[in-house]
């Protein structure tokens, strides 16, 4: 970021890391060619991450390919995994990947460094010798599918699966190990799953996708002997393919009405699965309870009532767990929740409150990605820390001094799993200043600057993971913006307005 003074649209986070490794040639359109179908087609102009089947991610723009050097090794599975296929996670904007160990893993697409969700491998296990996945936006859910006709949902937060649905059917001698599933974006309420298979060389619907059935939308029109893989951008205007014909593998685009593939260029070394990065997203919770799902650089909010909570109680703060993926939410009855990112629906984490009952009427709610425990701080100088495994306080840490602070909002930096080392920073609604909590357990309050605004107690304030800026959507005379915080002064920076305002506000883990 070159300066705080103009507001970045935090897609830009997203692209900034787009700036390596690439092996696509060259897209210049023969025009020599009578044949239409041998024709190479622009491409849109859309950013793609693909996998090499040497455990190679590799990045390029569909358009505009261009060889570039070093490869990001993957790096971080167990002894003789290999990667299998690749896509990014509407609901947090990350990339995930599927290995041949049957396990789940979140990649790092700037370094390549892998985590598993979970160390036990899931079950049934991968059955086939190629595999399609794809995440449905709606549910939160991804799909796997494979050449021998498994269909599973996984769920990414825990890596395991979440039901065993009923096998590929609907087309003799399809062995469907593409799929692609529409409106690939945080908040979506309809989809399409879209599937492509070699040996028949035709474009199905999976439809309903639990059922496994293909129902036929047309012939590709190429003598496709391998479709490495299949994926469709968040505003559906690009279908791209890896498809091997008469031995050259090539990036096709895929016509979602007729079937229909177009090359667009030719690959220099194999690519075995691509996925296209969603759009970026943040999370809010409204005065009314709901939880607004919606792209910071043009806001434009999706609302899902918060369900499952108790009567009569309301949302505090929100943050996405950087271990797993998981939102989870404080409720005013002193619980901890997790939170279903495309649905709202709320799930108590514990059967009883917390033991120290939480005191104030405004709170800071974040995650410490170090230890993975959730700090809780309040208007009246409360300071917690609670478990989010069992929904307990694991201690009751030093008050904020000094003793007349409001602090209404906290967030730490490097908020990503693994980091070693994070920075704790308030914001405090009555005096308008920005403060770093240091150390975070003894409550004292550190100065940082004025925000330069006056701001309303009910706000949201986050830190982004992969780029360490900060954001938050201030009230300021009874409009609510979305700002960006330079954590080395206090200054704020006003950017898009937004629709009402919030209680918690919380950033997509890639951001």
């Amino acid at each position: 970021m070159k300066t705080i003074r103009t507001f970045r649209p935090l897609k830009a986070v997203l692209l900034c890391a787009i700036a390596f490794v690439v092996t696509l040639s060259s897209c210049k359109k023969d025009r020599d060619r009578d044949d239409d179908r041998d024709v190479l087609v622009i491409a849109p102009n859309v950013n793609v991450y693909a996998l090499r089947q040497d455990n190679k991610l590799i990045a390029f723009n569909a358009q505009n390919g261009f060889d570039v050097n070093p490869l990001v090794n993957i790096t971080g599975m167990s002894t003789g995994e290999n990667m299998l296929a690749i896509d990014f996670r509407p609901a947090t904007g990350q990339l995930y990947g599927v290995s041949s160990g049957s396990r789940i893993y979140v990649i790092n697409p700037v370094t390549g460094v892998a985590r598993a969700i979970n160390s036990t491998p899931f079950t049934p296990a991968i059955d086939g010798t190629a595999v399609g996945f794809d995440f449905n936006p709606t549910v939160d859910r991804i799909r796997l599918v494979t050449s021998n006709g498994q269909n599973l949902r996984l769920n990414p937060e825990t890596g395991l699966v979440a039901a065993t649905d009923a096998p590929i059917n609907g087309a003799t001698g399809a062995k469907v190990s593409s799929v692609a599933y529409t409106e690939s974006r945080a908040g979506a309420s309809t989809t399409i799953l879209y599937d492509i298979d070699a040996v028949t060389k035709k474009l199905y619907k999976q439809d309903p996708p639990n059922d496994g059935k293909l129902v036929e939308v047309g012939n590709l029109g190429v003598d496709a002997t391998e479709v490495a893989d299949f994926d469709i951008s968040y505003d559906n205007k690009a279908a791209l393919a890896p498809i091997t014909v008469n031995n050259q593998q090539g990036l096709y685009l895929i016509d979602l009405t007729t079937g229909k593939a177009y090359k667009s260029a030719v690959f220099n070394n194999k690519i075995i699965s691509l996925a296209i990065p969603t759009a970026p997203v943040a999370y809010a919770v409204s005065t009314n309870n709901e939880l607004l799902i919606f792209n910071p650089a043009s806001p434009a909010p999706v609302a899902k009532a918060i369900t499952g909570l108790q009567a009569n109680e309301t949302i505090l703060g929100i943050d996405f767990r950087p271990a797993n993926g998981q939102l989870y939410a404080l409720g005013s009855t002193s619980r901890l929740y997790t939170v279903n990112a495309s649905s709202g629906v709320a799930t108590a984490v514990g059967a009883t409150p917390f033991s120290t009952a939480l005191s104030g009427t405004s709170f800071g709610f974040d995650f410490n990605p170090t230890v993975d425990r959730i700090r809780v701080v309040s208007n009246t100088g409360q300071n917690l820390r609670l478990n989010p495994n069992d929904g307990t306080v694991v201690a009751v840490d030093g008050a904020l001094t000094p003793a007349s602070s409001s602090i209404s909002g906290a967030a730490y930096t490097n908020n990503f799993a693994g980091a070693a080392t994070t920075v704790l920073y308030d914001i405090n609604a009555q005096t308008g200043k920005l403060y770093r909590q240091e150390p975070p357990n003894d409550g004292t309050l550190v100065e940082v600057g004025s925000l330069n605004i006056n701001i309303d107690a009910a706000n949201g304030f986050d830190i982004g993971g992969a780029s360490n800026t900060a954001y938050a959507l201030f009230t300021v005379s009874g409009v609510t913006r979305l700002y960006a915080v330079n954590l080395q002064t206090g200054a704020v920076t006003a950017g898009p307005t937004f629709a009402q305002g919030v209680r918690g506000f919380t950033l997509g883990l890639n951001l």
